[in-house]
């Protein structure tokens, strides 16, 4: 047994006192004892935090728990509400500070976990300054509140045998788990400055990309909002008039998560949470929450981690129940609550070791990459919008197997596989995280490492949705987060998958901009060898034929053109070796001193031997 909860900084004294209450038994004609409560405010009063008791109908304490000075930590997640009926568990919970009064917290917390009875014990001074009950009316569906009371009131005591009356005879007493998913309530802002993409306002396109991202993350999208203002509110990011719609929306549409289409600061979650009542989550919290969910390597946990810490660090400051979601649900996987409820001095010795640990990654990586410019196997990146069908076209080219769904950011760690263009031409193609609109910047600098394939990529594939109405303006975000990366110069193929998917009327957007564009179908295999013929004619060696003479001394020079190029005929007298080569362009700067074709420049053979060493291309067999 345990005190669950926010227990950093509290002397072990106090919480071996909390431990105790394990072993309470509660009559069966009582909701809690006297000496129960007066220990929880006596304790609560010194520590100036809410504490929580969870209790069963056979009186036997199930959870003891530690909150901040405002909020309910909930009771663990495979304890929560049946579909039908009451969870046979009541919450006997403090509120620092004497007040007596259920706040809307308490009374969302009730209606979410349908617990029996949820009761507030007012705290002052280590003394009790009454009590307040609430339980749910008839149709499970509204809170009835009580008092205040003193402790061991009857009339307290009697709301419990109430609560339990109003279930239908012969359901079952005990607790049942529910696998029902968080319903979300999502907010958009759209303000005079929000541009207009082909006649849609950028704040309906973001919407409709949360609404995915929500249903990715695993909530049931109840509602969405687009309010229009001419600027952000700096409390609630809305108008008060909306904030308060939004509370109505939540207790009328029993909201368990409010999801805003915008970054929020720690003092917006904190106001718009007390308003609410409900969890609060804005869109880079959700996305990283996605990250989290679905990071299966080594090196895509750190990444992540490292990007939910340092999206974290600064929101540490006053947190209220974003610390305290002990509940489990969107918003609360990843590093974990420990990380989120310690100090920012361990914090950010938690992000020197992952950042560590990501430069680890890094100098593997780069051996590989060395090992693998050896082999003078051409690099090609699939980067796109996230869900246009990269892994699906990965799959189809080169038989990878790759793991593949139908959601938003179903691949987070990069899989490179052999691609076969022709009997003699081999590639590598590698598959790479998706993009969005609005991504954040902590998940940019965290992912570097695996987004490093599009950067020293030779060639970029850039996968969009052809029967997304918004495609053209997704390869413009690509565009702009590839420049972001500084692989905004990289030779590109643009790439219309789900060919399948189109209407018959449907046209190629042309962009003009000198990039090829095909259209494919990675599902039916439609279009898929006209790439293959595209991605070998961008990647066909830009050749020349030069002659050289070569001084006998000079032995690893004909070595490095028999391995860099094909060498035609080659002459010998007694100082030196002539020899016509042809070769890469890339792999001509090392040589170009015993160069005497006139197209490159004649020079005597043996001077400035070193000159162009710098410009060597790595790529080129030494």
């Amino acid at each position: 047994m345990q005190v669950n909860g926010q227990t950093d900084g509290i002397k072990k004294s106090v919480l071996d006192a909390l431990v105790l209450l394990y072993d309470v038994k509660v009559p069966k004609d009582q909701i809690f004892t006297e000496e129960m409560v007066s220990l929880l405010a006596e304790i609560s009063s010194a520590i100036n935090r809410e504490l929580a008791v969870y209790i069963d109908r056979k009186g036997n304490v199930k959870d003891v728990r530690v909150g901040d000075s405002r909020t309910v930590s909930l009771y663990p997640a495979d304890n929560r509400k049946k579909e039908t009926g009451l969870s046979g568990i009541r919450c006997i919970h403090t509120h620092p500070g004497g007040s007596t009064a259920l706040s809307e917290l308490d009374i969302s917390t009730l209606k979410q976990l349908r617990l029996d009875i949820i009761v507030a014990i007012g705290a002052l001074n280590g003394k009790i300054t009454g009590v307040s009950a609430a339980i749910l009316d008839a149709d499970l569906d509204k809170a009835e509140i009580y008092g205040p009371f003193k402790p061991m009131q009857p009339e307290l005591h009697e709301l419990a045998i109430l609560a339990a009356e109003r279930e239908n005879k012969g359901r079952e007493m005990n607790v049942i788990v529910q696998e029902g998913k968080e319903r979300a309530l999502l907010i958009g802002i759209e303000t005079s400055k929000t541009p207009v993409i082909s006649g849609v306002s950028e704040a309906e396109i973001s919407m409709k990309e949360l609404v995915e991202l929500t249903k990715t993350a695993g909530a049931e999208v109840v509602e969405a909002i687009v309010q229009k203002r001419p600027i952000r509110d700096a409390t609630y990011l809305v108008g008060k008039g909306k904030l308060k719609e939004i509370k109505q929306i939540v207790q009328t549409k029993d909201i368990d998560l409010i999801v805003f289409d915008e970054e929020l600061s720690s003092s917006q979650i904190r106001n718009i949470e007390a308003n609410t009542g409900v969890k609060v989550v804005d869109r880079t919290g959700l996305i990283l929450d996605i990250f989290a969910g679905r990071a299966k390597s080594r090196e895509g946990r750190v990444q992540v981690e490292l990007a939910q810490l340092n999206y974290l660090l600064p929101k540490l400051s006053g947190q209220g129940t974003a610390l305290s979601r002990l509940g489990g649900g969107i918003g609360t996987r990843g590093p974990g609550e420990t990380q989120l409820e310690t100090d920012r001095r361990h914090i950010r010795r938690r992000i020197d070791y992952l950042k560590t640990q990501l430069s680890e990654i890094k100098s593997q990586r780069q051996v590989v990459r060395r090992e693998r410019e050896k082999t003078q196997i051409p690099l090609v990146a699939l980067v796109g919008y996230t869900n246009a069908g990269k892994s699906t076209l990965l799959n189809a080219l080169c038989a990878a197997e790759v793991f593949v769904e139908d959601k938003l950011f179903a691949t987070l760690d990069t899989t490179t596989r052999k691609l076969a263009l022709d009997e003699t031409t081999t590639v590598l193609l590698s598959d790479t995280v998706g993009f969005i609109r609005k991504l954040p910047h902590h998940l940019v600098d965290a992912f570097k490492a695996t987004l490093e394939e599009a950067v020293l990529a030779d060639l970029l594939i850039i996968v969009a949705d052809a029967a997304d109405p918004f495609a053209p303006d997704h390869i413009r975000v690509v565009d702009e987060i590839l420049s972001e990366l500084g692989a905004s110069g990289k030779p590109s193929l643009v790439v219309w998958n789900k060919w399948d998917r189109v209407d018959a009327d449907f046209r190629t957007p042309y962009f003009g901009d000198g990039r090829e564009e095909l259209n494919v179908s990675a599902l039916t295999g439609k279009g898929l060898e006209d790439l293959k013929v595209a991605i070998k004619k961008v990647l066909e060696p830009q050749t020349e034929v030069v002659k050289l003479i070569i001084p006998i001394t000079e032995g690893w020079v004909l070595p490095y053109l028999y391995e860099n190029g094909t060498v035609n005929e080659v002459a010998y007298d007694e100082n030196n070796a002539v020899a016509e080569v042809k070769i890469d362009k890339k792999c001509i700067s090392r040589i170009r001193p015993f160069m005497m074709t006139q197209s490159v420049g004649k020079q005597a053979p043996g001077q400035n031997q070193n000159v162009g060493e710098n410009g060597y291309d790595p790529s080129c067999k030494q």
